[in-house]
């Protein structure tokens, strides 16, 4: 069961930073696009 869950918790991690990259690699050209129209 403990090791279950620490699969499940890597799993969980994995995704968090995936799609926080993914996430970063979008908002950044529009925060680019923003702060160039001011």
């Amino acid at each position: 069961m403990r090791n279950a869950w620490h699969f499940y918790y890597a799993l969980v991690l994995m995704i968090k930073v995936v799609c926080g990259d993914i996430g970063v690699a979008l908002a950044h050209p529009l925060t680019k696009r923003y702060t160039s129209r001011r």
